[in-house]
Order: structure tokens, then C-alpha cells, then sequence
């Protein structure tokens, strides 16, 4: 049933009760109507053929009916009826559920409704042979081809305590953002570009010269 405002409550309800008097009133009207026919129908002195009265006779008179009451059953009707029409409309009906796709895997259902965790980073394994060709074509530019760093360009890579705390997968995420030259940890004054310069390396061939650089820098936290 939809929610109504007040203002609407108190017109049903006033619809209502004016309803209920109205269905009492013609009640009543029509048990007065019925009690004048059944006094009027067993009120009558039963009719017989016309004879010369008898002179010691009496006339009996017809017993009379005595009047009947209306009392107050119209109007306990109409009060139940005014209770049923109540209930029915403020009864609060069911609410239809939503139907869930049917599945044979309870277990399956319970996990659906849960968002499902972000899948995890999974470190890619790096062939060091294939990324010290790599480094050599890209980062030699400027971390020199023996990765000890070039004055006014890279730094030296062989003795960064950076190379050495980040991780794997913080290298690789690292190199993929580069650091401009505004950056405050940028100690060079020169931008370290996306990738080393060169856009066309994949998340592997990153993992590969990462494989290549812990051969001479490996990781300690």
C-alpha cells in the first residue's frame, strides 16, 4: 500500500465515518419501515363473511400487536463495519521480494552478494639477460651503460639506497610514473620521463631490466 500524508489519513477516515452513519441511518430507516409492515400485516383482525350481529354478542376486539423497538443493532452493525473497512486498509500488506537468480551453489550465492577483493599485483618474474639488453638500449642514456650514472643526467644505480629499499613491484610502478624535475624528492634537477623515454616497453620488459639492476643492487628493506 502506498505511503498517504496526513492530510489524505484524515480524509479517509472522515469518508469513512460519514459512510458508517449513512449505512446506520438507512439501516435504521428501513427496521422502522419493516416493523410498520409486520404490525400492519399481524395487526389486522381476520375478515370473515358480513352476518347480522347477534344481539347478546360482544365484539371481540383483535388482540393487539404490541409495537417493536428498532434497538441498537443497526448501529453496532455499522460499527463493525466500520472496523472491518479499517482493517482492511491500514492491514499492512506483504511486500513482494526480489526474486535472486536461481543457483544450485548456495555457497556461490552468499559469495556473490560480497564485493569481491581487488584482484592482487602479481610480480612479474624478470629474465635479467634480456633486461640488461634493455637497460643498455633505453636507461644507458642516462644512467650510463655500466649503470653508475652520468654527471648532470642519471644517478648512479649501482649505490642508490632508493634502488635498494623499493621493491620489486614499487621499482616497476615507479619507473611506469617517472619523476619530473619539480618533484621534491628529485635530487638531479632533471626529468626522469615515463618508462625511461621510451613508451614502448611493456610491464615485462620493465620486470627484465629490474632483473637486471638486482644482479648488482638487490633488494634489502
Amino acid at each position: 500500500m502506498p505511503a498517504l500524508s496526513p492530510v489524505q489519513i484524515t480524509l479517509l477516515i472522515v469518508g469513512v465515518l460519514l459512510a458508517t452513519f449513512i449505512l446506520g441511518g438507512l439501516l435504521a430507516i428501513l427496521m422502522v419501515w419493516l416493523t410498520r409492515e409486520v404490525q400492519a400485516v399481524y395487526g389486522q383482525a381476520p375478515t370473515t363473511p358480513a352476518k347480522a350481529p347477534a344481539p347478546a354478542a360482544e365484539a371481540v376486539a383483535a388482540p393487539a400487536v404490541p409495537s417493536q423497538r428498532i434497538g441498537p443493532w443497526p448501529f453496532v452493525i455499522s460499527g463493525l463495519a466500520f472496523l472491518v473497512v479499517l482493517a482492511v486498509i491500514f492491514y499492512p500488506m506483504p511486500q513482494p521480494q526480489a526474486s535472486t537468480p536461481a543457483s544450485s551453489n548456495v555457497e556461490g550465492n552468499t559469495l556473490a552478494s560480497v564485493p569481491s577483493p581487488a584482484p592482487a599485483v602479481v610480480a612479474l618474474k624478470g629474465n635479467p639477460e634480456k633486461g640488461k639488453e634493455l637497460f643498455a638500449g633505453t636507461c644507458a642514456s642516462c644512467h650510463g651503460p655500466d649503470a653508475k650514472g652520468l654527471p648532470g643526467l642519471g644517478k648512479d644505480m649501482t649505490t642508490s639506497e632508493f634502488v635498494r629499499k623499493q621493491t620489486d613491484t614499487q621499482l616497476l610502478e615507479f619507473i611506469k610514473k617517472g619523476r619530473p624535475a619539480t618533484d621534491p624528492a628529485n635530487t638531479t634537477g632533471v626529468d626522469m620521463p615515463p618508462k625511461g623515454g621510451n613508451p614502448a616497453l611493456t610491464d615485462q620488459d620493465l620486470a627484465d631490466i629490474i632483473a637486471f639492476i638486482r644482479t648488482f643492487n638487490p633488494h634489502q628493506p
